[in-house]
């Protein structure tokens, strides 16, 4: 090599030019390609999993929708489900909600509910989910009128439990067991008809149902007072009634604020003061005041009875 040859060019190849393309350095990679590409292949002509559908409502109203299987999910106010038909099953997510179920039968295409760290499952039938969070936890009540329920936890279908009409199920999301309890299944259902139905439930769950319908939401000052039992009926009006209807029967009262409504301990109504003794210079007074009675007037005597007197007669 001569002292001039500028060694920062590649050295030329045998043919005389530069070093170009080589085989034996490409060519595992471009087989390795292919490998990988038929490996994929199936995937790539696979057409994509179907996409949920998001339904929502908004707070204070009902919605009814209309599935693809003719199904019907009636949603209540501030709830959002997501809906997806595949070719084994027709599944539904639950969110923060309460909707009704009404489900066409189907034993090849069963209906897959998630709600929090449980599945529900039915071939048909009629259901009621309500799904809510409070300061105990996530929580979802299934109440069933018609149908036969199979809940269990994800992908633990061996350690369900099964319920039928009549029925309710209730759980919290990461504790186990789910609770079952019979129940009047209209009373879930009684919000399609403006009206909320509790036979002793607690007062979480009812401020939380009056939280889909008030436009100030409602907040429980003691967390001791959450756990209160109620019963009764509520016709969705408005909040100073339901609520003054929910005081009447729990030691309860409202605070309205201008931007929400806080419940708590009803404070002991102060005693009436006793009424003032009346001295006797107001006693006198009094007397005086008063009308005076008209004096008796003194009664004749009766005239004593006329005795007839006879002439006495001459003696002969």
């Amino acid at each position: 090599m001569s002292a001039d040859q500028d060694i920062s060019k590649p050295a030329p190849g045998p043919a005389g030019k530069g070093g170009g393309w080589r085989p034996k350095v490409w060519a595992p990679a471009l087989l390795m390609a292919l490998v990988v590409g038929l490996i994929w292949s199936p995937n790539l002509l696979r057409p994509p999993p179907p996409a949920w559908t998001v339904y929502t409502n908004v707070k204070g109203q009902i919605r009814r929708i209309v599935l693809a299987d003719k199904s019907v999910v009636r949603l209540n106010g501030a709830s959002q489900v997501r809906v997806v038909y595949e070719d084994d099953d027709r599944r539904v997510a639950v969110g923060q909600a309460e909707a009704a179920f009404t489900m066409t039968p189907s034993e090849d295409r069963p209906f897959l509910i998630g709600a929090g760290d449980r599945v529900i499952e039915m071939t048909g039938g009629e259901i009621n989910v309500l799904r809510e969070t409070s300061q105990s936890g996530a929580r979802t009540t299934l109440t069933i009128r018609s149908g036969q329920a199979k809940v269990y936890p994800e992908d633990r279908a061996a350690e369900g439990l099964e319920a039928g009409p009549g029925q309710e199920v209730s759980w919290v999301d990461g504790q186990d067991p789910a609770a079952v309890r019979t129940v009047n299944a209209a009373n879930a259902f009684a919000w399609e008809t403006h009206r909320l139905v509790y036979d002793k439930a607690p007062l979480s769950e009812v401020v939380a149902d009056l939280n889909r319908y008030v436009a100030r939401p409602i907040h429980i000052a003691d967390p001791a007072l959450g756990e209160l039992a109620y019963s009764g009926a509520l016709n969705l009006e408005g909040e100073d009634v339901m609520l003054r209807k929910i005081g009447a029967a729990l030691p309860i009262e409202a605070k309205a604020r201008p931007a929400e409504i806080v419940l708590q301990r009803a404070q002991p109504k102060p005693p009436k003061p006793p009424k003032p003794k009346k001295t006797p210079l107001v006693q006198s007074l009094l007397k005086l005041g008063a009308p005076s009675k008209p004096a008796k007037l003194p009664q004749a005597r009766p005239a004593p009875p006329k005795t007839s007197q006879k002439a006495p007669q001459k003696a002969p």
